[in-house]
């Protein structure tokens, strides 16, 4: 009995094509392709001629199917494939797989490239379960009710979106799980101009209204409360950091990491209340001694706001590589920095949120830095920026 083979195509990097498809598509006489343009390409990258090709749209996949079913009960093997990546995932090739299958023609699977697993692989988010919602819906309200039901989960989101709606959706996404949660943009995986990008899904709102995204998109977003239970999860995160700041037995980076694991919520966000917590306890500690003239305790010295001056002399400015190394650096320092340029801010440890800024060859920037280890932070960050980043 004829077969029909589902077959996993590179997402953007030839070389990962498998030996395997490749001698599948190289034996098989019919190819169902979503396009035949791309699979053309594939083939004569290939070297393989003479194939009988069928077009598998999503306008057209009834058709496809019974054309895929001709050719299958005429005892010839057909290779279905997607315009990149697994068929059936977010493509028309699911209903050519459920017509085959009904038919009782042997469906095999070549697995191989798929954007939703490379995305996931590169997360590092708590993946399972997880909540794939493929292509969001382009109406703004079916998009919204759908991410609304994904969220009430509380599990991970993967999703995929076409670059002139990625402002939309992440507008939707800070509104509907909230501005703190941790998101993953990859973009053009596996391509000359790939990006990987981890923010908050309000910083990815932010720089998507401000920047026109290019290329294929795929967004992870992490898990979290259902929307409802934020009010109780940001109760039981100000109790914790109370009794923790009032034992006094840990850091401020340490205790924000133990309550963030504690409770589910952002390392970022929590750390930030962190800091509004201690201002406030600082800000009465001032006003009930405001007669005293005694000098100030070693922990109002350690929230001293500190700066340093930076110029961006490398010739390609802040790009996404650059903006890494600044995040990474700042990450390894107990202190909060933040990044300024024409009256924009940026959280020092955000490759989004740096990139937000848009600071080309010549931009000074202002590093402003609070926390145990400031002093070292700002130190590390001038001989990072006074090195150039090791470019031309």
């Amino acid at each position: 009995m004829a077969r029909l083979w589902v077959v996993a195509t590179p997402i953007g990097n030839l070389e990962d094509l498998t030996p395997r498809a490749a001698r599948v598509l190289a034996e098989v006489p019919v190819i169902a392709a979503e396009s035949l343009e791309r699979a053309k390409k594939l083939l004569s990258h290939l070297g393989l001629r003479g194939k009988r090709l069928i077009s598998c749209r999503e306008a057209n996949r009834r058709q496809a199917a019974n054309a895929v079913l001709e050719a299958l009960e005429s005892g010839l093997d057909v290779a279905l494939i997607s315009d990149a990546g697994t068929p059936g995932v977010s493509d028309p090739g699911a209903a050519v797989v459920k017509a085959v299958a009904q038919a009782g023609h042997a469906v095999t699977p070549v697995p191989g490239p798929s954007a939703l697993a490379a995305a996931l692989s590169v997360a590092g988010v708590e993946a399972a379960p997880v909540v794939f919602l493929g292509f969001a819906p382009a109406k703004p309200g079916p998009r919204r009710r759908l991410l609304e039901t994904a969220a009430a989960t509380g599990w991970p989101l993967a999703l995929f979106e076409a670059p002139h709606r990625l402002a939309e959706t992440a507008a939707d996404l800070a509104e509907v799980v909230g501005p703190d949660r941790p998101v993953v943009l990859a973009r053009e995986l596996t391509k000359v101009h790939e990006e990987i990008a981890h923010a908050t899904t309000g910083e990815l709102a932010r720089l998507a209204a401000q920047t026109q995204a290019r290329g294929e998109i795929a967004l992870v977003v992490a898990g979290g409360p259902p929307p409802g239970t934020q009010d109780q999860a940001e109760r039981l995160v100000d109790a914790m950091l109370s009794q923790g700041l009032e034992q006094g037995e840990e850091g401020p980076s340490a205790l924000a990491r133990r309550v963030a694991q504690a409770t589910g919520q952002p390392r970022e966000a929590v750390y930030r209340r962190l800091l509004e917590l201690r201002q406030e306890e600082l800000d009465f500690e001032s006003t009930a001694r405001i007669e005293e003239v005694e000098p100030p305790e070693a922990s109002v010295i350690q929230e001293a706001i500190l700066r340093r001056d930076l110029m961006v002399n490398n010739s390609l400015g802040l790009h996404a590589r650059v903006a890494a190394r600044i995040a990474e650096t700042v990450q390894h320092f107990d202190c909060q920095v933040i990044l300024t340029k024409d009256g924009l801010e940026a959280d020092g440890g955000s490759v989004l949120s740096i990139l937000a800024l848009d600071a080309p060859q010549g931009s000074q920037l202002t590093a402003l830095a609070r926390g145990a280890q400031a002093q070292d932070a700002l130190q590390a960050l001038e001989k990072l920026f006074a090195s150039d980043f090791g470019e031309a």
